[in-house]
């Protein structure tokens, strides 16, 4: 729909104070419902050593959430940062036509956490 446009407002956070830099590329974007758009952040590891992190999505207000399609998202993966990379992350998203109405604001917000080490499992199959 050309004659009506929703404001997607985008934020993060990096609830572990010093080891990201993390923040959307603008503050937000202007869409129609319908077509695919596309949103990009940068995110760098303050750190030395490499880290995997994991981007945790909200949509905001919630009932706006059903409506808000993403195809692609560098939240469904686990990123892998060597020391010091810095790097930008990108998720493609639709917002569905049949939002109603009355919501003309959507707030799509990431807060990048380390992800937990994988701890390997070992099987003991023997007698």
């Amino acid at each position: 729909d050309e004659r009506r446009t929703v404001t997607i407002e985008l934020i993060s956070t990096a609830p572990t104070f010093g080891n990201w830099e993390f923040r959307p590329e603008r503050a937000q974007i202007e869409v129609h419902p319908g077509p695919l758009y596309e949103a990009k952040f940068y995110a760098r590891n303050l750190r030395e050593q490499a880290v995997t992190a994991q981007a945790v999505p909200s949509i905001a207000p919630l009932q706006a959430t059903q409506y808000f399609r993403k195809t692609e998202c560098f939240c469904f993966t686990p990123q892998p940062f060597a020391g010091g990379q810095a790097r930008e992350l990108s998720v493609r998203f639709i917002v569905d036509p049949k939002l109603p109405a009355t919501i003309d604001r959507l707030t799509l917000g990431y807060a990048m956490y380390d992800s937990p080490e994988q701890k390997q499992i070992v099987s003991n199959t023997g007698p």
